[in-house]
């Protein structure tokens, strides 16, 4: 894995937590 991979996926999962809090 690759850093960039690394903060894609904390990124994505960012997104999707901001999602489902609304």
């Amino acid at each position: 894995m690759k850093l960039a991979d690394i903060m894609t996926i904390l990124g994505s999962m960012d997104f999707i937590m901001g999602e489902v809090d609304r």
